[in-house]
């Protein structure tokens, strides 16, 4: 075994070692991305040259430039694994493909995690929604095609956003579109025996299996935005730096207000904010959440009795332990020299 595959089982002892740390306080300590920078600085140096160290720089550039959407902590592990990654003829913009597969790996795995938490909770509600309005779907589709409809899809997916949408505000179309759901074994099999052409023609069984996937992930996606990303609270007190803010604090003079906004309003309050140019100082939190300066803020407020004893805090999820997932696949690659 050489000296780089030596130092890549290294690495992911240590990224174990980190990942433990970060699931248990939410920090990535400092001795173990020290440990990796003089490892892999040192190692990639020898088997790469000068490309290890330009592999270096342009990953902690790129990841500064990535730095709204990951930790500090992040950035460090990043930019420390670069230099044994700097191969030859692998670099895109001077940065190693093979880092840029770790980073989009990791981001991706980052993403889909919290729509995976949203499904596992409420699948009870979600997935017979999905089977009534696939079932919906697919009685459109089959009297558009009986009658010759044009123009049609448009208003079919606009009825199932809505829909969706419908569902999570009005509690008996809820009750009665997830019981309808359970039909939908019934309605494949009427509608085989009434058309078996139509049913095989247009392989039907595939179809509402992908349109129940597509349907899935429009929900997950909606359930988001109106709300359901999982929260706690916590006491002021308690407030660590990294937390993020479910809640946006707004503070015009002696006046201070908590706003509890989910995603589409956030957004929509912070760029009017943005266009009026308003005087009023605003708490609210990036991917890197609170720092150390609006901790001391908000319990400064909540000293003089401007808050209340809890905040509304988004449960975020270790990021390192998706490191490892993209750390151990980029391996792969490498050694499939993909």
């Amino acid at each position: 075994m050489d000296i780089l595959s030596i130092t890549y089982i290294i690495n992911f002892l240590l990224l174990i070692l980190a990942s433990i740390t970060d699931i248990k306080e939410r920090i990535i300590p400092h001795k173990y991305t020290i440990a990796m920078f003089l490892i892999n600085i040192v190692v990639g140096y020898y088997y790469f040259g000068f490309d290890a160290i330009i592999a270096l720089f342009s990953t902690f550039i790129l990841c500064l430039i990535l730095s709204i959407g990951m930790g500090g902590g992040d950035v460090k592990v990043f930019t420390a694994l670069a230099p044994i990654f700097a191969y030859p003829n692998s670099f895109v913009f001077y940065i190693p493909k093979y880092i840029l597969y770790m980073i989009g790996i990791s981001m991706f795995i980052a993403a889909i995690f919290p729509m995976f938490k949203i499904l596992v909770r409420y699948w009870k509600d979600i997935i017979p929604s999905a089977l009534y309005l696939a079932m919906i779907l697919g009685i459109i589709h089959y009297i558009v095609y009986l009658y010759k409809i044009p123009y049609v899809s448009v208003i079919i997916w606009a009825y199932i956003i809505v829909s969706i949408y419908i569902s999570r505000k009005v509690p008996k179309y809820k009750e009665y579109s997830k019981k309808l759901g359970y039909l939908f074994p019934i309605y494949l099999l009427v509608l085989y025996i009434i058309d078996p052409i139509y049913f095989i023609k247009n392989n039907l069984l595939l179809s509402s299996i992908i349109y129940i996937g597509e349907i899935l992930l429009i929900s997950i996606v909606i359930y988001a935005l109106v709300g359901i990303e999982i929260t706690n609270k916590k006491s002021i007190d308690e407030l660590k730096e990294g937390d993020i803010l479910r809640d946006i604090i707004v503070i015009d003079g002696d006046k201070v207000e908590v706003k509890n906004l989910n995603i589409i309003k956030r957004i929509k309050f912070l760029i009017e904010n943005e266009i009026k140019k308003s005087n009023k100082k605003i708490i609210a939190t990036d991917g890197e959440g609170l720092s150390e300066e609006d901790i001391k803020i908000i319990k400064k407020l909540y000293n003089e009795g401007k808050l209340p004893e809890e905040l509304n805090i988004i449960k975020t999820y270790p990021f390192i332990p998706f490191v490892i997932i993209a750390y151990t696949i980029t391996l792969i690659l490498v050694y499939l020299k993909f």
